[in-house]
C-alpha cells in the first residue's frame, strides 16, 4: 500500500520593516500572532498577488519593483498539509499599513489586530510557522524546514531490515 501524497499549498507572507527595524505582525483568526499572508493561487503572478494582497489586507500601496523574496520554507505537517511559503520582503510602500490605536479597537477591551514588533522577541503567541521563520530572517538564511525531524533518532537512520 503506498502512502497518500501531501496535499500542496504555496502562500506568500509580506515582511514589512519599519526605519527602527521593528516587523509588522497581524493576529489571526485562531488569536496568534503571524506575518501578514495569503494563500497563492496559480492564475495570478506572486508578485502581483502579493500587491493586490498589501493593498486590500493592509490598505497600502506597492510596486512589484519594491518586492524581493527574503526567505523560502518547505513545510509539512502530521496533517498531510505541506506547502512552501515565501518571504516577501515590501522594501517601500505609501500609506499606513497599522490603523491608529482609535481605529485599532473598537472597545477598551478588544485587543488590536496589528503591531510592529522587535523580531527577537514577538509577542505571544506566535504562530508555529512564523516561530520557526523569523530567527531564519534574523540571520538571512534565505531556507528553512519545517516540520521535517532534523536530528533523526538512531531508530529511525537505521536502514529497514
Amino acid at each position: 500500500m503506498s502512502t497518500p501524497r501531501p496535499r500542496l499549498r504555496m502562500t506568500a507572507h509580506a515582511l514589512l520593516i519599519d526605519s527602527s527595524g521593528r516587523v509588522l505582525l497581524i493576529r489571526t483568526e485562531t488569536g496568534t500572532w503571524a506575518l501578514p499572508s495569503t494563500v497563492l493561487t496559480f492564475e495570478v503572478q506572486p508578485y502581483r498577488q502579493t500587491v493586490a494582497f498589501v493593498r486590500q489586507v493592509l490598505g497600502i500601496e506597492v510596486a512589484e519593483r519594491d518586492l524581493l523574496l527574503a526567505h523560502i520554507s518547505a513545510h509539512r505537517s502530521v496533517t498531510g498539509l505541506a506547502g512552501l511559503g515565501l518571504v516577501i520582503s515590501v522594501g517601500h510602500w505609501i500609506g499606513q499599513p497599522v490603523p491608529t490605536r482609535a481605529s485599532v479597537t473598537d472597545t477598551p477591551t478588544r485587543q488590536p489586530t496589528r503591531q510592529w514588533c522587535s523580531p527577537g522577541q514577538p509577542p505571544a503567541p506566535l504562530a508555529a510557522w512564523d516561530a520557526a521563520v523569523l530567527p531564519a530572517l534574523l540571520t538571512n538564511t534565505p531556507y528553512a524546514e519545517i516540520g521535517w525531524n532534523p536530528c533523526p533518532t538512531p531508530d529511525s537512520a537505521r536502514a529497514p531490515s
